[in-house]
């Protein structure tokens, strides 16, 4: 009867090794791993007395910079069990400086930021009775219409924003018009002749915030 017992103990003792083969030896790894986070640079505006009404020139070329984190990953059997971070190192972005001349809006000469840049179909105007007969010349915010202050779409520039436009100089747009929508964009002049020099023209309007 004890050698009954033994003999039907054997297949058990068996499964019990093949199941404990078949689990393998478990394996833990630990790796050091990068990720790297572009910091893209700024572009700021400063004025330049040297630079003549509507024109613009670099001062510094932006570089972008970038922020690297290291992560200490511990994998068991192919799994992330855990991902911490280790140290940083950081190479800060350098601004891109470009400057513009003083002339247009009289603002505080402190610097400002570009956000974006856009081309725009600029059309010339005064405030004299042959251009805007019965005009008051007032603006919709109700400043006076004056070089300087640009008509817009606000729905493209919100009225109260500072722009650039090449060629003409910096402004203030403080106007709507009819027939101002999309990227167009009505340049005060104080003359009639200056409008009429100017025309209707594309140009690049570069938005700016303090």
């Amino acid at each position: 009867m004890r050698e009954k017992i033994k003999r039907a103990a054997v297949p058990g003792m068996l499964l019990a090794l093949c199941t404990f083969a078949a689990a393998g030896p478990t394996k833990q790894k630990v790796e050091i791993k990068e990720h790297k986070k572009p910091l893209p640079f700024s572009v700021k505006v400063e004025f330049s007395r040297t630079l003549g009404r509507g024109k613009t020139a670099l001062k510094t070329q932006g570089k972008d910079g970038h922020l690297i984190t290291y992560y200490e990953i511990k994998t068991l059997n192919g799994k992330v069990v855990s991902k911490q971070p280790i140290r940083t190192q950081r190479v800060a972005p350098v601004d891109h400086v470009m400057l513009i001349g003083p002339s247009g809006y009289r603002t505080s000469r402190s610097g400002f930021t570009r956000s974006r840049v856009l081309t725009m179909s600029a059309t010339g105007y005064d405030i004299s009775p042959q251009t805007l007969p019965g005009s008051t010349g007032r603006t919709a915010t109700g400043i006076p219409a004056r070089f300087g202050v640009v008509a817009v779409d606000p729905r493209v520039i919100p009225l109260g924003t500072y722009v650039y436009v090449e060629g003409y100089g910096f402004a203030l747009a403080a106007d709507t018009g009819g027939a101002i929508k999309g990227n167009k964009i009505d340049l005060c002049f104080s003359s009639r002749a200056e409008a009429l020099r100017w025309g209707r023209r594309p140009v690049k309007v570069h938005i700016l915030s303090k």
